[in-house]
């Protein structure tokens, strides 16, 4: 079974049939384009029980809950699309599997002192202006893929972003992450990224960095530098927005930054900032714990 082939007709089905945004589209796209390298690593065309099982441990350990079960979805798709192709494939085998239920929707997120840690471990120039950029921005993974390098303004230290729906935004770049970025473009021989059209992070061919390695980027780093925490790219977002809030950013402000369309998707912030709060006074009020 060809797996590669059956995959480049669902590309088609989803553009044609399922009328998804482009935004959804790259996510599922770099869903299974995630699972079919797994496979090919492992040697296999198709997934049998264990090989399933693998692949969902290898996600709980990159990715937080709401991604993995977006990944869920995009493979049962898939092999919903190949079973009525392929004779050879007689169940779907992601079937059976459950996504994760009673997912609160709130945002994991590093603490200042980790992130800290990820980003100072990280020598090499470009991923580190990759997790700089990130951190300092808020930006979604295919935002940063989406970036030329005339797109960030090393001397305004603003950057615009092609956010979802296709809306524009402008956001602030921090000091650091301008400096990173700076010193990166610096070994391509970019001295002003107003002036260039080039992606802003390049993979090792020249092409531009894709969704799928950026979390790879973040994932290595942070395996190195957290080893306790799962960290994607999403976890450093959050990150972002979570520390705003903590240093008395406005939530109006935040939404703006982050791109989010809703007001009411930024709030979910102020609950982490709550249960913090909470945690803190518990502990350190006299009164906190009397009956």
């Amino acid at each position: 079974m060809d797996l590669a082939a059956q995959f480049e007709a669902y590309k088609i089905f989803l553009l044609d049939q399922k009328g998804l945004s482009p935004e959804t589209y790259r996510a599922y796209e770099n869903d299974i384009e995630d699972l079919l390298a797994f496979l090919n690593g492992r040697g296999v065309t198709v997934p049998d029980r264990l090989t399933v099982r693998a692949y969902m441990m290898s996600l709980h350990n990159r990715y937080a809950k709401a991604s993995i079960n977006r990944h869920l979805s995009a493979v049962k798709g898939f092999f919903d699309f190949v079973l009525k192709r392929e004779p050879e494939l007689k169940i779907n085998p992601f079937a059976t599997v459950r996504s994760i239920k009673n997912y609160n929707g709130l945002p994991d997120f590093l603490t200042p002192e980790e992130m800290t840690v990820l980003i100072e471990m990280t020598p090499d120039a470009r991923d580190r202006a990759i997790l700089e950029l990130l951190y300092s921005s808020g930006l979604r993974a295919a935002e940063l893929e989406g970036l030329r390098c005339c797109d960030l303004d090393l001397r305004t230290g603003l950057v615009r972003v092609m956010g979802k729906g296709s809306k524009q935004r402008i956001v602030p770049v921090g000091s650091r992450a301008l400096k990173a970025v700076s010193e990166y473009l610096s070994l391509r021989g970019i001295a002003d990224s107003i002036y260039v059209t080039e992606p802003l992070f390049l993979n090792k061919r020249g092409g531009s960095l894709k969704v799928r390695s950026i979390r790879q980027v973040v994932y290595d780093w942070s395996e190195a530098a957290v080893p306790q925490r799962h960290v994607s790219p999403h976890v450093i977002r959050h990150s972002f927005a979570t520390h705003l809030l903590d240093a008395g950013a406005d939530l109006r402000s935040i939404q703006e930054m982050l791109g989010h369309a809703s007001l009411s998707t930024t709030q979910r912030y102020t609950h982490v900032t709550i249960d913090k709060l909470m945690a803190v006074y518990d502990q350190a009020h006299p009164k906190a714990k009397e009956n």
